[in-house]
């Protein structure tokens, strides 16, 4: 391969994994571009030193605002407490600080005790994880991975979270067992053969171990379960790319784009598929 269709491949893979957080993890209030340049930046070290940087280069009524939180946060107490960190971690979303509204959504689930605010959480922690750089994303998905058990403590029958952890094992970074993980979810499936999630994290995991075939097996038999499960069509196509198939790359993935509502996607996933025009041109050339 030329240095220059090395390259390209290199920013195919970059805008992919940006446009899935984009589907699948990112709230919808985020632009996709700048929640990537956030999250590269982000560790568990220097959480504080965000907050401290932020509020430094912050105008007084936005410093007001925040401080003006932490000081009720920290004189309150029972539910006004919780209420005080929602405040807290609208903030820091609106910031686009989503490692550090992790840490302040994990504290609002130990003191509600909530499964469903458990939940949030450690999908907080997933979600950060998959941009974090490779030395600190085991602190996100170690963060995860104890939600989730703790809520399967509870509640063992907690299909999500089940999932949830499965994909933990799967995704941290040189996972000890990643095989766990794979037998969780094939033993959900065995079950509930209509599990869609349990089937599309069965295929991203097939995408990180090369068996590009098995990915696709697996995410068209969740399209074929729910015709309706638009991101299917953008992991069949991605798949395809990786797979160097442009031709059935280029299909799946314009089939989505008619889907798509988010003009952000839309931006990001036009420019995948010009990138994916100059790697198919430069291989012929």
């Amino acid at each position: 391969m030329s240095v220059k269709g090395l390259v390209l491949q290199i920013v195919i893979l970059v805008i992919s994994i940006t446009i899935f957080v984009a589907l699948v993890v990112a709230p919808k209030k985020y632009s996709v571009s700048k929640l990537h340049q956030q999250q590269t930046k982000e560790t568990k070290a220097d959480i504080q030193a965000q907050i401290t940087e932020v509020k430094n280069s912050m105008k007084k009524t936005e410093l007001a605002v925040i401080n003006g939180f932490e000081m009720k946060f920290g004189s309150s107490s029972g539910p006004e407490k919780i209420q005080w960190l929602d405040s807290i971690i609208v903030f820091w979303d609106k910031n686009m600080r989503p490692a550090v509204s992790a840490v302040y959504a994990k504290d609002k689930a130990e003191l509600s005790g909530k499964m469903d605010d458990y939940m949030m959480a450690g999908q907080r922690f997933m979600q950060v994880g998959e941009f974090l750089k490779p030395e600190d994303k085991p602190w996100a998905y170690d963060e995860a991975k104890q939600i989730y058990i703790k809520i399967l403590q509870t509640n063992p029958e907690n299909i999500d979270a089940q999932i949830d952890l499965a994909s933990c094992w799967m995704m941290a970074p040189d996972p000890q067992n990643p095989m766990q993980g794979v037998l969780m979810l094939k033993d959900i499936v065995a079950k509930d053969s209509t599990n869609t999630r349990a089937i599309l994290q069965l295929g991203h995991f097939s995408v990180l171990s090369g068996q590009f075939s098995k990915a696709i097996e697996r995410f068209q038999q969740a399209l074929k379960i729910d015709p309706k499960l638009d991101e299917a069509y953008f992991y069949i196509g991605d798949t395809y790319a990786k797979m160097g198939d442009m031709e059935n790359a280029e299909k799946y993935l314009l089939q989505y784009r008619g889907l798509l509502k988010d003009e952000e996607v839309k931006i990001q996933l036009d420019i995948y598929l010009e990138d994916l025009k100059k790697m198919s041109n430069t291989k012929m050339n």
